[in-house]
């Protein structure tokens, strides 16, 4: 299943204020983030926090078997007009849990989370959805950042 969800918007500003909740110069998306934690509420997702990383930000989602997170990314440019991706984090459908020592099944929630992100952006007519591709989309894509 291919894990990253690929848009392009102008819908999801730099924030006042984002500036200072950035780990590294140029990691912004925290409007990006805030509504994928609003469209998985909606779904009835149990989204307790997001919060900014290294590489972009994190939207924590709880599920009954574990807590995964949605990982969202934003080029880099300063435009208006930007690509933005998300991802699950783990992608797989088995993963550990160490709680109940064993591994648990979460297939079905992440195949659930990959509708909701994905009707999202498809019905919201400020979103181009891109598509879904197994490899990173952004930071060397000649096709978004004027190489090619």
């Amino acid at each position: 299943m291919p894990s990253f969800l690929h848009i392009r918007t102008e819908k999801f500003p730099i924030l006042v204020g984002e500036e200072d909740e950035i780990v590294n110069p140029g990691t912004f998306g925290k409007s990006f983030a805030q509504f994928i934690e609003t469209t998985l509420k909606k779904a009835g997702f149990d989204v307790p926090f997001i919060v900014c990383e290294d590489w972009g930000w994190w939207v924590e989602v709880k599920l009954p078997a574990k807590s995964i997170g949605i990982t969202c990314y934003r080029d880099q440019g300063e435009n208006t007009e930007c690509h933005f991706v998300c991802s699950p984090s783990p992608e797989k459908d088995r993963v550990w849990n160490w709680s109940k020592f064993r591994f648990v099944d979460i297939g079905s929630e992440l195949a659930a989370i990959r509708k909701a992100l994905w009707d999202a952006f498809e019905a919201d007519p400020e979103i181009e959805f891109l598509g879904e591709s197994d490899e990173m989309p952004l930071f060397g894509n000649s096709e978004h950042d004027g190489a090619g």
